[in-house]
């Protein structure tokens, strides 16, 4: 997959595509840092303004180098020597859109940022990646905020790095930065026609970040979909409705591991079981649930009515037999921090088969925090048509194994209401956002309706 992210000076375009790439398991190409490298070395040899042509060969010969680190920059090298604070100074955000605007250079550095697209997965951020670069990326996003937006976080960026900058004199230099990047006669910043705008201004982060990564989530499941029968066409009854009926896991395991474990679990922990009443009896349903420890899966099977089919990390098929295990009562892997189609195939199979899905959208167990970061994969599958999404919190499941002792507390299990599914009529993008808040909200409700009740 590839991902283009274009828009004008300090839109939160690296930001944003640092943080998708990170989010989605790809990789990141900060293309705005090669055009300034080239820049500072253009200042450095005295080709600014004077003999901007001859940047080009500056640009073909520079050995350019990049690492990724936590924080909002990415580390460039120009051979050995790092260059990352030199490219964001002010001198070299005054030049840059002169040295970009120059043919010679574009074509070298648009070469470049292609062969490293052809790499796929990766997230590609500029002025041109979707117009020009890779025209045929698929997703394509054009962030945009207003100046005085943008020179707002363009002084947060400058203050990170120990300069001082009023902020009257960014708000000019963005002002004339669009003028020049959109009125360049090689490669203008444009949207491109099939791009999806977002105005990031009154945004956090978060939510710029959730938007771009619902967008990727829709087109891998478009893609898997392609490859995969239609709902429609799948043969009745290949589902069942009771986990006791048959099912494609019928085989002793199975009827053995769900005759035994529900019963046992409920008695052993006095399990408590609220709203199940909300669990519809047919169809297809993705149960969406907190995690505090590796034994959630068994108090979640033994409390709902249905069978449900885990998505878990693939770190637990690395023991063969508790890979075979788990496989043979209906669990499958997926590779976490990675795209997984795979995975995804076969959720969405089971979701067209009127099954039930079920998944930790925190993605890690979460001992010190309430909830944690609900990851935006879960409203690829919520927000398929005839899909119903169940919130559940569990109790006390992290004190079952405590210094290496087992204990006996109450383990309660809450479902929520099915959540409303956000309007049609609103762009997909935004019904993901929407649809991801509100299981945030729905789960936030079921915890603290159990700090209540305790």
């Amino acid at each position: 997959m590839i991902i283009a992210i274009d828009g004008p000076a300090g839109s939160g375009k690296s930001t944003i595509a640092r943080e998708v790439a990170k989010r989605l398991g790809m990789r990141y190409l900060d293309t705005g840092a090669m055009y300034r490298t080239i820049t500072l070395l253009a200042l450095e040899a005295g080709l600014v303004p004077e003999s901007l042509p001859a940047a080009a060969a500056l640009a073909a010969a520079t050995p350019l180098r990049f690492e990724a680190r936590s924080d909002d920059l990415t580390r460039v090298f120009v051979g050995e020597r790092e260059v990352t604070d030199e490219i964001r100074g002010r001198v070299v955000s005054q030049h840059v859109s002169a040295v970009s605007a120059e043919p010679g250079v574009r074509t070298v550095l648009s070469q470049k940022q292609r062969e490293e697209a052809a790499r796929g997965d990766v997230v590609l951020e500029g002025r041109d990646i979707g117009t020009v670069v890779v025209p045929g990326a698929d997703v394509k996003v054009f962030l945009t905020a207003s100046i005085e937006e943008r020179a707002r976080r363009r002084r947060l960026q400058l203050e990170a790095q120990g300069i001082a900058q009023p902020l009257d004199e960014l708000v000019a230099d963005i002002a004339a930065r669009d003028a020049h990047d959109s009125g360049r006669a090689v490669a203008p910043l444009r949207k491109a026609e099939d791009a999806v705008e977002i105005d990031t201004t009154g945004m956090s982060i978060e939510q710029v970040i959730g938007v771009v990564s619902a967008l990727a989530e829709e087109k891998r499941a478009a893609a898997v979909l392609a490859v995969t029968r239609p709902a429609a066409e799948a043969p009745p009854g290949k589902w069942p409705i009771s986990r006791l009926v048959r099912s494609p896991l019928d085989n002793w395991l199975y009827r053995l591991a769900y005759g035994i474990i529900p019963p046992l679990c409920r008695v052993a922990f006095r399990m408590k079981i609220v709203g199940v009443e909300h669990f519809p009896p047919t169809g297809a349903v993705v149960v969406a649930c907190n995690h505090r420890s590796n034994l959630d899966p068994f108090f979640l099977g033994s409390a709902c009515p249905r069978e449900i089919h885990f998505m878990a990390k693939a770190e637990l098929w690395k023991f063969k037999p508790v890979g075979w295990l788990v496989s043979m009562v209906g669990t499958f892997p997926v590779n976490r921090g990675e795209a997984d189609r795979r995975a995804v195939k076969r959720a969405l199979e089971i979701l067209s088969g009127g099954a039930i899905l079920g998944l930790f959208p925190e993605g890690h167990r979460q001992r010190e925090r309430e909830l944690g970061d609900i990851r935006p994969g879960v409203t690829l599958f919520s927000l398929r048509e005839g899909v119903v999404t169940i919130p559940v919190v569990l109790e006390n499941t992290d004190q079952v194994v405590r210094n290496h002792f087992l204990r006996l507390p109450r383990v309660v299990v809450r479902f929520g209401p099915p959540l409303e599914v956000p309007h049609r009529h609103l762009p997909h993008a935004e019904r993901a956002l929407v649809a991801s808040e509100r299981l945030v909200e729905a789960m936030g409700n079921l915890l603290h309706a159990s700090a209540e009740s305790s």
